[in-house]
């Protein structure tokens, strides 16, 4: 508990990204992952195996764009320096560990970004009491990066504006609730296709509890998001009992796709 306390106090965050919950949650997120490294190694290799793949289909060179780099868990930072001229890493939050390893490559930079755009104009239709507004990617300067890989991000877009929405306007419509989580959802994919020429993303698809290896429960994770068949898939057991439920396991389905940039049958 004191590690994590001084890392929320010393950790840099925008004001409106601690105040939503993101600097929490990737401290949250941190301290699961000392916890449980055993449970999640298979997940971690598995993903940092992935982007590997992913990446040697890119051309050497250009601009690589990493969405959601987060602690750099699951993201083999070595391999995308050596093989791109520049790697952007886009996060809400960027931990001291990240920080120090991104200082070891001088040709990665690292973007403290709401990559939904959508956090600014939430907070302030919140405070006015006026619609949900829509999501509006923001436009990345440069040249359009060669490759990009959204990492374990897409179906967390909407969990911490959603608690926000439940907290600061508990009467809004679930359709509209609805409605926006999946603009969330369909943006970022799109966003992330039209940033670069190979866009690449894993994320979960399913939410799984089981007891005694039996599934109890099971959830779409994808916010009503179409997605061909993906390239790879593997499970994750993000939080096995007792780390959330004292009898009960949780199981995410992971899909991953090498290229969702790319013409459909291709």
């Amino acid at each position: 508990m004191l590690r994590e306390a001084f890392e929320y106090l010393m950790t840099p965050c925008p004001p409106l990204g601690r105040r939503y919950g993101y600097l929490a949650e990737a401290v949250a997120l941190g301290a699961r992952h000392r916890r449980q490294r055993r449970a999640w190694a298979p997940h971690v290799e598995a993903c940092r195996r992935f982007v590997r793949e992913a990446a040697g289909q890119a051309p050497r060179g250009g601009r690589a764009l990493v969405a959601g780099s987060g602690l750099l868990i699951e993201v083999p930072l070595p391999l995308l320096a050596e093989r791109f001229d520049e790697v952007v890493m886009i996060d809400m939050v960027h931990t001291h560990a990240a920080r120090r390893q991104a200082r070891r490559h001088p040709n990665v930079r690292l973007l403290t970004l709401d990559v939904t755009g959508a956090l600014a104009p939430l907070d302030t239709a919140l405070s006015e009491g006026s619609p949900l507004p829509s999501p509006s990617p923001p436009n990345l300067p440069g040249e359009r990066f060669a490759f990009a890989v959204s990492c374990n991000l897409l179906s967390q877009l909407p969990l911490l504006p959603l608690n926000a929405i439940d907290r600061k306007a508990p009467n809004t419509p679930e359709a509209e609730q609805e409605r926006f989580a999946r603009a969330l959802a369909q943006t970022h994919r799109s966003w992330l296709s039209r940033v670069a020429e190979q866009a690449a993303l894993f994320t979960d698809v399913e939410s799984l509890w089981l007891e005694n290896g039996a599934v109890q429960e099971r959830e779409d994770s994808l916010w009503g998001l179409e997605l061909p068949h993906p390239d790879r898939a593997w499970d994750w057991d993000i939080a096995p009992a007792p780390e959330e439920d004292r009898r009960r396991s949780l199981r995410h389905r992971v899909g991953a796709w090498f290229n969702l940039s790319a013409p459909t049958g291709t």
